[in-house]
This record gives C-alpha cells, structure tokens and sequence, in this order.
C-alpha cells in the first residue's frame, strides 16, 4: 500500500516533501509554533496559497514511478534487454512477468503507487478549494487532472491488478476484471480537466484531448487483452472510431510536430529509467533497434546510419527517427524526457480507425494518417495500397517506430501476437499473451486483504473504513 519502510510505515519521497513543504509554507513565522509539526504540515498543504505546490507533488510523483514500471513494461516487451548484473531484469526480459517477489517489478509498484495516491489527494484537495472560490488558477486543478489520468491508464495498461490504498488503510484488490475501470477513471478526470479549460487555445487544453485519444484506445486494447483468453488484431470499429473522434480533436488543438514531455531537467528530477539504460548500464536497448558496441552495453553511434538496426518497413533503410530518439535520449542521461502524448500518436489513432472503419472519424483513409506521421518524423517514402506493405503491417511498425519506450509495445505485441526474440516459450508473455505484472510483494506484506499471514488480533483498516 503505496510505499513503505521496513517496518511497514507509510513514507513518501523526501524530495516531494521538501518541494510541498518551500511552497506551501512560504510567509509562515514558524512551523515549530504549533503542538504538531505533522499537523502543521497538513494544513498548510491544504491552504490555497499552496495550490500550486500540490499539483507540483502530483507531477513529481508521477515522474518518480514512471520511469520505473516503464522500465519494467518495456524489458518485457522487445525494446530492452538486460546487460548488467541484477538478474532479476533478465527474467522481466524472458518473459516471466508475474512473479510477484521480481525486485524490479515490485520496485516498480511501490514507485507507482504513492503515483496513484498523490494525484488523487491533490485532486481532493483542488476541488475542495475551487468548489469554495478560493483556487487561484485553475489550470493547476486541470493539470492534476492531467497526471492523474496518465497515472491510471498507465496502471491499467501495465498491471493485471492493483489496490487502492490509503496511506495505511489496505484496499481490497479489484482483480484482473476490475481493471477496466482504470480507464474510466482516467477518462472522468480528463472530462473534468476539459471542463476547466476547454476553448482556451492552450497547450494544456490540446494534452487533455490528446490524452482523452490515448486513455480510449488504450482501453480499446485492453477489451481485446486484459482478460485472458484475448483476441488478436486491430481494435474493434466501435472502440477504433471513439479514439479517432477524440484524436481528430486533439489534432485540431495544435501543429506541426508537437509532444506533451515529463521533462525531467526542468523539474530537477531523477529519472531512474534513464539512468538504468544511459549511466548503469544495466539494459539497453536491443538488437531489434540497435547495434551495439564491442562490449554490448551501448549503441555503437559510430556504425554507418547510426548504429540504427530497426529498418524502414517502406524503403528497407535504417529509419531515421530512432537515430533522432537515441541521440537525444543518450545526451540527456538521467534526466531524458519522457513522451506521454504527440501528434504522431494521434495520426496513427486515426489510421487505425480507417484501417477498421474504411475511413477515420475526419473522413481521411489510411494512408493519409500513416503518411502524415511518418513526414513529422521527416520520413521521405510514403506507404501506398502498392508498397507491399499490408496496412496492419504498416500499422504495426509505425507505432513500433513513432512511440518507442511509451509504455506501448508490449500491449501492441499481444494484440498482434508477436514475439519477443528473448521470451522463453516456458514464459506467462509467451504461453499467455495479455499477462502484465501482479500486485507485488510491498504490497502483499502490507495490506491485510492480501497478506496471508496477517496477524488474526490486528485490525485491518480499509480506506473510508
């Protein structure tokens, strides 16, 4: 239940505390001039002078997990691969993604849920201010939102159960089933945001819609491989035409070729899954997408094309947006962004629903989507009905191409039943396509619906209990 010391006390980051903490109390005389320091803290994290430090907490809390459970997502999937020495990567990169005791998976849920819970304390505390007229700007209201919904999508796609927790108080697990409603979840907050500033002309505005695109083809996914047995393909011409109508308006928020970033060299932020691949060296990317140096760890960038070994589904080249990725990926080490929306998510949204539904939601085929995000991505060939190419192929590789480590791979490779080069047959990804990481061992030990050898005379406490 969210994160834990060893002696079963809830604890959160001491950098989130000290960012709350400067904000929220800037213009006190003294936090020791009460009885409870504790007490002190809490109040002043409700004051509406402090409305801005909160969403800050949420974003920074988000930025902490992420990287984590993308990490694992993604070494499951095809686009990691373990070099270093904790073995425990090497059995996320086999395929075996449900043990429960894997450190790195449940590293991952311990990150992500004080995620989860903070997004929506804050939300609380938010609305409780605007409800009463006293939030001076909304849009820190709206951007909670924001990560809020990212943060249970993201729960939804890479989990196939969770708790919802409350500090100490063990929430019951919803179960593989239950996990749908992630999704609606993200989507009421994502409703609210837009509630808050839609026809603002802002870049919050067009992240909101383009998140709203995401969360619904997301849960598109998810009604084909959440609960096993999945079926295979393209999502279905309901689910495929929702998302297009909502990528459509996202697209018609912005231009060019735009992203909504964690950007963790703004935020002095530590990315962790950044750090394992650019400073540790513990995994890298894999032979699917690179080729490495001498020694294995890294890109060899000194290769004709980059070291780029993923070759253009069209023309057959090295594609050049990985050489793009990498390059600024590798400089940025620790503090690489992280994308969680763009453009070219949404052209390809709508290719997908002209795939399925003969056009998409804005009346363009197929090709006019894929084209147009291959031309962001400064892709000279276009795909035409004579290339060769199947459009179900060509689907599959640009997303392969145009959302790399985006949490997206693994759940791509399910629906269309493909296989990493690492999994072992033996393996849950392999033998069950549609597995994603359990609730973990944290949490097991410390929530009382859960742990199997919770003492019979200690209260378990549920949340709103």
């Amino acid at each position: 239940m969210t994160k834990l010391d060893k002696n079963g006390r809830l604890r959160f980051g001491a950098a989130l505390l000290v960012l709350w903490l400067g904000v929220a109390v800037a213009g006190c005389s003294s936090l020791l001039d009460v009885d409870n320091p504790n007490n002190a803290l809490d109040a002043e994290l409700r004051s509406p002078v402090a409305a801005a430090a909160v969403a800050n907490g949420a974003l920074y809390t988000v930025m902490d997990g992420y990287t984590y459970v993308l990490l694992d997502h993604s070494t499951v999937s095809d686009e990691l691969i373990w070099v270093g020495s904790r073995d425990a990567f090497q059995k996320l990169e086999q395929g075996y993604i449900n043990d429960p005791l894997n450190e790195f998976s449940d590293q991952g849920f311990r990150d992500w849920a004080p995620a989860r819970w903070m997004c929506d304390e804050a939300i609380d505390i938010l609305e409780t201010h605007n409800g009463a007229g006293d939030l001076e700007d909304v849009t820190d209201l709206a951007r909670t939102y924001y990560y809020a919904a990212f943060t249970y999508m993201s729960i939804a796609d890479m989990f196939d159960d969770w708790a919802l927790s409350d500090r100490k108080a063990s929430g019951p697990p919803v179960g593989e089933a239950g996990m749908g409603a992630f999704y609606t979840t993200a989507l009421g907050y994502i409703s609210s945001g837009l509630a808050l500033v839609g026809g603002t002309a802002t870049d919050l505005e067009r992240d909101l819609a383009a998140m709203r695109a995401r969360v619904m083809h997301a849960q598109g996914v998810w009604n084909m491989i959440g609960v096993l047995p999945i079926s295979t393909g393209p999502l279905s011409a309901t689910d495929a035409a929702a998302a297009g109508a909502a990528a459509q308006a996202a697209l018609a928020l912005g231009s060019g070729d735009w992203s909504s970033i964690l950007d963790f060299n703004a935020a002095s932020a530590f990315g962790d899954g950044a750090y394992a691949i650019n400073e540790r060296l513990e995994l890298r990317f894999s032979d699917v997408y690179i080729h490495a140096d001498p020694d294995g760890k890294v890109r060899d960038d000194t290769l004709p094309n980059g070291g780029i070994a993923l070759l253009d589904a069209i023309d057959g080249t090295p594609d050049p947006r990985l050489d793009v990725f990498f390059d600024a990926f590798e400089a940025a080490g620790s503090t690489s962004d992280f994308t969680m929306v763009s453009a070219r998510m949404m052209h390809l949204i709508l290719a997908e629903d002209a795939m399925v539904n003969g056009t998409a939601s804005d009346g363009n085929d197929f090709a006019y989507h894929i084209n147009a995000g291959r031309e962001l991505g400064s892709v000279t060939s276009d795909w035409t009905a004579g290339s060769g190419v199947s459009q179900q192929d060509m689907l599959i590789y640009e997303r392969q191409a145009n959302l790399l480590f985006m949490g997206s791979r693994l759940n791509d490779m399910y629906r269309f039943d493909l296989k990493s080069p690492s999994w072992q047959t033996a393996s849950p990804a392999y033998s069950a396509p549609g597995t994603f990481m359990p609730i973990t061992k944290a949490e097991i030990d410390s929530n009382c619906h859960i742990n199997p050898d919770w003492p019979a005379d200690v209260e378990c406490v549920s949340p709103g209990g």
